[in-house]
């Protein structure tokens, strides 16, 4: 039996037996969790993180449990394919706090010592999975000397480590590649803008690829002169379906509610596939992170911050969404933040229960 099936059938435990997709998506599940685990072990010991980081960052087009051959997603898994479970302890912010520190070696020292945390994170817990089959009760149990958690709970741990692991990918590439000294600033926030204007559209603002595209042509020339430009968008066009979500669960979480239904914002993640445009990408100057990414303010309770970091990324969308005059730069940052925020909500989310069916 290879590793893949082993663990697939250690994981079937967290899922429930009238699951009809339940065989299909603990071996997606099992390779997507052996895949984080290789490529997350150098970290472990600590050797140098930009490979390692890249490796997460691939994972994106896996991190939604998706195939052909029979895995409906990670939002019908949460739905109705996991056992009974029930809230975890929060992980960390992705990007809150990475440009607290003005200087490039200490942000990425910052961004280092986060990958190595969800890295030790994903291989005690991926240990854990692999037992979970002889430890069928839904009480903890003691593996060693560490209590290990109810099996639907272990599951979810996973998912959200590997969806920090991600969005620390993609902000990688950031501080590793070299820094562009033509970047410019930012663009000015628009958040206001941006909300009127999914407001007035509704889910219709996802249908609004062909004007994005012919208004960033227009207003960005020199960016949308590059060959790899329409490429980068085909991509980033995805995400058009994910500021009506991120408004909904602002919305909800300010009134201490989980929303629902988080696929378009696992599609964002999910779509996310700078191989294709790799050209476009470089380092961003420090003062980007400085600015995109503070500290967060403390003493913040869960649904605060996951209303606050919903925020932050349709900010991050205003921006892009109003785009002048941005160099190619600019735009491959601004998304990869995007989408290391996505990946940083989802993981919160689910952590607090979200997209749990009621039984």
């Amino acid at each position: 039996m290879s590793p893949e099936d082993e663990l697939a059938k250690s994981l079937l435990v967290a899922m429930r037996a009238d699951f009809a997709e339940r065989n299909a998506t603990a071996r997606q599940l099992a390779e997507l969790i052996l895949d984080g685990v290789a490529a997350a072990l150098p970290l472990t010991r600590h050797e140098p993180a930009d490979a390692p980081l890249r490796q997460l960052e691939a994972l994106a087009q896996q991190i939604d449990v998706y195939s052909w051959e029979g895995a409906p997603g990670w939002d019908v898994v949460l739905a109705r394919g996991l056992a009974e479970r029930t809230s975890i302890e929060p992980g960390p912010s992705v990007a809150d706090g990475i440009g607290a520190k003005s200087e490039r070696t200490q942000q990425r020292g910052e961004l280092k010592r986060r990958a190595h945390a969800q890295a030790a994170r994903l291989v005690e817990l991926a240990r854990e999975g692999a037992q979970l089959e002889f430890h069928r009760h839904a009480g903890a149990v003691v593996l060693g000397e560490m209590p290990m958690r109810p099996a639907p709970d272990s599951l979810v741990a996973v998912h959200a480590t590997l969806l920090r692991l991600v969005g620390l990918g993609t902000i990688s590439s950031l501080l590793h590649l070299p820094e562009d000294a033509n970047a410019g600033p930012p663009p000015p926030p628009a958040l206001g803008e941006l909300v009127r204007d999914v407001d007035q559209r509704g889910e219709g603002f996802a249908l609004a690829q062909e004007e994005w595209l012919a208004l960033l042509l227009s207003r960005n020339p020199a960016a949308a002169a590059a060959p790899a430009f329409r490429t980068f968008y085909a991509g980033l066009s995805q995400c058009l379906r994910a500021p009506p979500a991120l408004v909904r669960f602002a919305s909800a979480a300010r009134q201490g509610l989980l929303a629902a239904d988080p696929e378009a914002l696992l599609a964002a993640v999910a779509s996310w596939q700078p191989v294709r445009w790799q050209g476009l990408r470089s380092g961003a100057p420090t003062a980007w992170l400085e600015q995109l990414c503070p500290a967060a303010p403390g003493q913040e309770m869960p649904l605060q911050r996951l209303a606050r970091e919903c925020s932050a990324a349709l900010d991050l969308f205003a921006r892009l969404w109003f785009a002048q005059d941005l160099s190619l730069t600019g735009f491959s940052a601004l998304s990869a933040l995007f989408v290391a925020r996505c990946a940083s909500i989802l993981a919160l989310w689910e952590e607090l229960g979200g997209g749990k069916a009621a039984r």
